[in-house]
């Protein structure tokens, strides 16, 4: 959609037709792109969304470029078994009489999780956030989930920023996705093979 919409009002009409089980997830969907109206990078206001016959998701674009993120690995999990998923880019932008507006871009999601997997980048650092204001930065552990023990003493993580080693070679990545998914990026056309007489 190339016109501002309104996001959740548009997303929930998605929920209803297609999300038989756990419609529930949606509420965290809300919170989630609502609170991103708030944003002051735009990288943070950028998501993929998807709708499944159970239950929906929805994880920020930049992460899903980043292996080792839960946001890489819940978008391509079901790369190998998309039936019945309808996947959307939703770019926050603003709010308009309480209701955030934005644009919404349908993705070929089986398609568009191969170019994904196909363009990742290993994640090199996190940046953690505490709520008592610490900030750390070092390398990322192998296991994202062992986050959570660093710091204890800091109160709980209020933030983590995930990044690879070229912010240019990310930025590259979601450019050209982006290209795809607005049809920007020509297909090779296959060359017609000569007559065998000529």
């Amino acid at each position: 959609m190339e016109k501002q919409t309104d996001i959740l009002a548009f997303l929930g009409r998605v929920v209803q037709e297609n999300t038989h089980a756990y419609r529930s997830d949606f509420v965290y969907d809300a919170a989630t792109l609502t609170k991103a109206i708030w944003e002051t990078n735009m990288e943070d206001r950028v998501f993929y969304w998807m709708s499944r016959p159970a239950g929906t998701w929805c994880v920020k674009e930049r992460e899903v470029f980043l292996r080792g993120t839960s946001a890489h690995s819940i978008w391509t999990h079901y790369a190998d078994t998309p039936d019945g998923i309808r996947a959307y880019r939703v770019t926050v932008e603003d709010q308009r009489d309480g209701h955030i507006m934005g644009r919404i871009v349908p993705l070929d999601y089986p398609v568009q999780a191969r170019r994904v997997q196909a363009r990742t980048l290993p994640t090199a650092r996190i940046i953690v956030q505490y709520e008592d204001g610490h900030t750390v930065t070092m390398p990322a552990p192998e296991d994202m989930r062992s986050i959570s023990t660093i710091l204890p003493e800091h109160g709980g993580i209020s933030r983590i920023c995930y990044e690879p080693d070229s912010e240019a070679e990310l930025a590259r990545a979601i450019m050209e996705e982006h290209r795809w998914q607005t049809g920007k990026v020509k297909k090779p056309t296959a060359k017609r093979r000569p007559h065998p007489g000529r």
